[in-house]
């Protein structure tokens, strides 16, 4: 009779371990759809911040060569087969990924020229007088102009902008 029980436990436990078994294999993760437009949302950055957070923690950032770039083309077949992997386990879109940091350092350098000629322009704004010649006057007025025309960056959004303003200094920590 025990070995009767011990049998049917011993049966009942094993079935239960290939059933976990069975139901692991099956499940399958259902990855977010894969934004495609220019602009970098808010969301999309800090989902990309987290994300580049553990991908620099995984030594993945060593193992791709360091003149890889975004460059619009299906670059899956040029990555390491590790990082490809892990692309694939966390559901990440490799394209888009070192699209968004390519688009992130960007912003952040069109936004230090901003600023730099922000700066600028307040230096000559505060140095004008109306004393000032009319020539020495324009002389000035065209140098703030042609620093804010140097400060226009094409294709880089307000949201975007803004995003990079507020968070400066944590990007720059991240990506560094």
């Amino acid at each position: 009779m025990k070995r009767y029980v011990i049998l049917v436990l011993s049966l009942f436990f094993l079935l239960k371990i290939l059933t976990v078994r069975l139901i692991d294999v099956d499940i399958k993760r259902v990855c977010p759809v894969t934004p495609t437009t220019d602009i970098v949302s808010k969301t999309e950055a800090e989902v990309f911040l987290k994300d580049w957070q553990a991908y620099v923690a995984r030594g993945y950032e060593q193992k791709v060569p360091e003149d890889f770039t975004y460059d619009g083309t299906d670059i899956t077949e040029r990555l390491p087969w590790i990082v490809k992997a892990w692309f694939e386990k966390e559901c990440i879109d490799a394209k888009r990924f070192y699209y968004v940091e390519q688009r992130l350092r960007s912003a952040l350098k069109a936004y230090d020229l901003k600023k730099h000629t922000d700066n600028v322009i307040a230096v000559l704004s505060a140095q004008m007088s109306l004393k000032m010649d009319k020539e020495k006057r324009q002389w000035y007025e065209d140098i703030i102009e042609q620093q804010k025309r140097m400060s226009e960056v094409a294709g880089i959004g307000d949201e975007e902008f803004e995003f990079i303003r507020l968070n400066e200094i944590r990007i720059r920590e991240i990506l560094k």
